[in-house]
Formats: C-alpha cells, sequence, structure tokens
C-alpha cells in the first residue's frame, strides 16, 4: 500500500513538471515572438531605465512613429523592435552623458499599429492586430479557419511603397509542407482573401449548378457526381474548360472511358472558374414505312441496319430499296442514296419507301 502510494505521488510529481515545462516553453516563444514585434503609430508603450524611476515612460507612437522620452526629447521608434528600440535608447542616454550603461527595457501594452484584413469565405472575417510575427496560418486562425465553401486557393495581397501584388497560396501546401515558401509572413495591411472555389456543372445533368471544390471533390468524376451524374439526355463526350496560366484550354472527354476503363487521363483536378458541360446526346430521326417512326438516340458507331430496329423495323409495306437520307452538309441539307450499312450522323433524317410489289 505505501509502495502504491509512493508510486502515485511521483506520477503526480512528474506530471506537474511537464505541466510546468511545457507551460514556461509556450511562454518563452510568446516573449521571443513580442521581441521581434515591428513597433509603429499607435502602439502604446512603457519604458523603464534601471536606476531612474523617474525616467518611467508610457507614450503612445505618433502618426510618424514618434515619441517624447525624458532628456532626449522626440525620439522615432517606429519601425524598429523593441530590442532594437532599447538599444537605442540606452546608446542616446549614454552619448549624452546622462546614465552610464543604461539598462533600458520596453514592454508594449497595447498593439494598435499592424492590421491584416482576413476576408472571403473564412468563419470570422475582419480585420485582426497583429500582435507578433504572424505567418498566414495564424491569421486563418485567427479568423476561425475556412468554411466548406472555400477554397483551397488563398490569396495575399500586399500593398509596398504603392505597388500592389497579389500571390496565391495553396492550403494544402501551407498544411503539408514545412517550408515558408507555403506559410509567409504577413505584414500590416496585408490583405488575406479565401477564395470561394466554385466549379459549374451545366447541360444535361440531374442538378446542374455551381459546387465548391472541398476535400475530397477535386476531380471530374467528382463533380459529376455530385452534380447527380450524367441524366437520360446526356451525350457520351462531355466538354471540359480550364484556365491555367492565363489560357482557356477546352477538352472532350469520352464518359465511357471516364468511368469503365482506367484511363485516369480525363479525371483530372479542377480548380475555381473551371467548367463542365454535358451535351444533349445526338439523336436521328427516321420517318415512313417502319413501325415506330420519330427521333432516337444516335447510339455510337450506329448504322442505318440498327437505325431501323430502334424504329421498330419495317411496317408491312416498308422496303429497304431506295432508303433516303437527309443530311445537313457544311449548311446545305443534302438528299443522300443510303444503303443499311452506312453509319448515321448526328441529326440525320433516315426515310424509308413504301414497296410497290
Amino acid at each position: 500500500m505505501y509502495r502504491m502510494i509512493l508510486l502515485m505521488l511521483m506520477f503526480l510529481s512528474c506530471s506537474v513538471s511537464m505541466a510546468d515545462t511545457v507551460t514556461k516553453e509556450s511562454t518563452k516563444k510568446e516573449v521571443n515572438a513580442s521581441r521581434d514585434y515591428i513597433l509603429g503609430a499607435g502602439d502604446l508603450v512603457r519604458i523603464n531605465v534601471y536606476g531612474a524611476p523617474d525616467m518611467l515612460t508610457e507614450a503612445r507612437l505618433s502618426a510618424a512613429g514618434t515619441i517624447t522620452f525624458p532628456l532626449i526629447g522626440e525620439l522615432k521608434l517606429g519601425g524598429t523592435s523593441p530590442t532594437a528600440a532599447e538599444k537605442r535608447i540606452a546608446d542616446l542616454l549614454e552619448k549624452g552623458g546622462f546614465v552610464k550603461k543604461a539598462q533600458v527595457n520596453l514592454v508594449v501594452l497595447q498593439y494598435q499599429s499592424q492590421f491584416v484584413s482576413v476576408l472571403g469565405d473564412v468563419y470570422k472575417p475582419g480585420k485582426y492586430s497583429l500582435d507578433r510575427p504572424s505567418t498566414l496560418s495564424d491569421v486563418l486562425a485567427l479568423a476561425g479557419g475556412i468554411t466548406p465553401n472555400g477554397s483551397d486557393m488563398v490569396t495575399l495581397i500586399r500593398t509596398t511603397a504603392g505597388k500592389t501584388t497579389k500571390e496565391n497560396y495553396d492550403f494544402r501546401d501551407l498544411i503539408t509542407k514545412a517550408d515558408a515558401g507555403s506559410n509567409p509572413q504577413v505584414s500590416g495591411d496585408d490583405i488575406v482573401y479565401v477564395n470561394a472555389r466554385e466549379v459549374s456543372v451545366l447541360g444535361q445533368v440531374n442538378r446542374p449548378g455551381k459546387y465548391s471544390v472541398v476535400s475530397g471533390v477535386r476531380t471530374v468524376i467528382d463533380f459529376l457526381s455530385q452534380a447527380g451524374g450524367v441524366s437520360a439526355g446526356g451525350a457520351d463526350k462531355i466538354i471540359v474548360v480550364t484556365k491555367r496560366n492565363g489560357k482557356i484550354l477546352k477538352r472532350e472527354i469520352d464518359v465511357d472511358l471516364l468511368y469503365r476503363t482506367g484511363d485516369t487521363s480525363g479525371n483530372f483536378e479542377l480548380a475555381d472558374g473551371d467548367s463542365i458541360y454535358v451535351p444533349r446526346t445526338p439523336v436521328f430521326y427516321i420517318y415512313g414505312e417502319v413501325q415506330r417512326p420519330g427521333s432516337f438516340r444516335l447510339e455510337r458507331n450506329m448504322n442505318l441496319s440498327q437505325a431501323l430496329s430502334t424504329g421498330g423495323g419495317l411496317s408491312a409495306r416498308g422496303t429497304e430499296r431506295g432508303m433516303k437520307i437527309k443530311r445537313l452538309v457544311n449548311g446545305v441539307l443534302e438528299t443522300l442514296n443510303a444503303k443499311a450499312s452506312d453509319l448515321l450522323q448526328a441529326d440525320d433524317v433516315v426515310f424509308v419507301g413504301e414497296s410497290l410489289y
């Protein structure tokens, strides 16, 4: 019993020690981060000189980034870190002969100078104060993260010396890669915009509309599934329009190859602004002496003999002799003599005549 109590006390002691270590490490990181903060207009600072309590100063940086400090007068601190500001004050006090070996401590009481705007598809869009050096992931976390309708594409907009630049970052790279290029530092007045990544699925699908790219929904098949699949009136080939590097590309993809084979060339990832269009299936028309005259779906490589079967076959008075196909060729409607092995084209009109014998 005594041994069990001893073990429990040792465990509790270790737990408290580990928690204390983690807390100290976290506090240390926060302090180091605040020491790298760049001071700016509106920041409230407290400056203390060791051994000189009459110099204790609390001041807010002016629009020009300056304060008034005892014995020194107007002092520009904007654009420097607290550490650099401490050294500068100490140097000025020593050079002026006011304090020997001055030890200066500067603490930021209120961070008011640097703000970043986080807009678009985030849970809490708005303007956030940067109280320490922050990365793109940091400010996204401040805004509550990306909504389900948000894109993986995040745009960082920055204005420097009157020139505005835009850089796009992939949120997946930001999470999976541990390099600064994927998760850059943000600065005051930056704008972080989370795009609403939408792909249009139009034409002969069961639920046409716009769909967001979210986790697990990125490829052509994914978006066709989101739209309920190709409807009964949809064609065998679909059209995918993409924009890459400023170029608009139009690709025709075979639906059968997309679903039924291992060919993945047509199942690529889509981006914001891309679109899928499923055209109406091509049809042909058959009239005259057949059992069921009308319009019918034109199957792939369908010949005239198969078309007759689709129409229920010849009527009692029908004949395959002298069958005609009316076809639009280069904008001109032509009448062609036809035989059973001829392949049909979209919008062909087949006429079956009456037997005279």
